[in-house]
């Protein structure tokens, strides 16, 4: 004989957990490269295209710092699509099986300021250096430059990190707190006309390879179909305010060997996220 009232039980449990997995918000990762009111802000348009592309929620995070950040994404069972600097992109790929799909057209750029014009030109024997993060792309593009014109960090640079915006970085600089501070070009564009005006840009690069868009096989969503929703995402209103937020041009599909060029910035921040 039947047991209708255990049937009854499993059925609920069976449809209730189907709808939880219906229901399960999708989570975007995106790296701490400015506060975390600027990057809801400029990812506010994501989130709503997301949400009406796939019929579910989706949640915005990020974390304290690149490093937290670096640690969560390796781990690869918290964010659904993540957004992150190139250097961490590589090693989310090779470390927990997220596969790149799209970055923007154009480049991360990096500017180094100062609060004089002529500061490296005095050569001065000791120069303090801020950063917002050892293992953030800007960074550690800053850094390379810097050593390649002949400064050795412990010896004649010294640097020091800060889990800032970087108005707060300019404010270090401008009460001689450091004597230069590294910053990426979109968050130098943030900052105040005023402060713009208080400060030299002592180094600007050429465009490296920008953000990059990556995402797993999660919550019943494939890669294809993740690629599919980038790809009308990049084509929508939405993601032409999110170019206007980020100060951005452009969008660009990746295919998955687009960042084996990284091996060696990638290595060297996986040395610093494991010391």
């Amino acid at each position: 004989m039947f047991n209708f009232k255990f049937i009854s039980i499993v059925f609920f449990s069976i449809a209730s957990a189907l709808f939880a997995q219906e229901i399960e918000s999708l989570k975007i990762g995106i790296a701490p490269h400015s506060s975390a009111r600027i990057i809801y802000d400029a990812h506010r348009d994501l989130k709503t295209f997301l949400e009406h592309y796939f019929n579910r929620p989706v949640q915005i995070l990020s974390a304290k710092t690149f490093s937290d950040f670096a640690d969560t994404c390796d781990q690869g069972n918290t964010y659904d699509l993540i957004i992150t600097s190139p250097n961490l992109a590589y090693l989310a790929q090779h470390q927990a099986h997220y596969v790149p799909l799209m970055t923007y057209t154009k480049g991360l750029e990096t500017i180094i300021l100062s609060k004089t014009s002529s500061l490296l030109k005095d050569h001065p024997k000791t120069v303090k250096i801020a950063g917002q993060d050892p293992v953030s792309y800007a960074t550690l593009c800053g850094e390379e430059w810097l050593e390649q014109q002949g400064y050795v960090p412990g010896k004649n640079l010294i640097y020091s990190y800060y889990i800032s915006a970087s108005d707060s970085l300019a404010t270090l600089l401008l009460k001689n707190q450091v004597d230069l501070i590294i910053i990426s070009l979109p968050n130098y564009l943030r900052l105040d006309q005023e402060l713009q005006n208080q400060l030299f840009v002592v180094y600007h690069s050429s465009p490296k390879p920008g953000r990059i868009f990556l995402a797993k096989d999660s919550k019943g969503i494939t890669i294809e179909e993740w690629r599919n929703a980038l790809v009308a995402f990049s084509q929508s209103q939405e993601g032409a305010r999110h170019l206007k937020a980020t100060k951005l041009e452009g969008f660009e599909m990746l295919e998955p060997h687009a960042l084996d060029t990284l091996r060696a910035i990638a290595q060297k921040t996986s040395s610093r996220l494991t010391h």
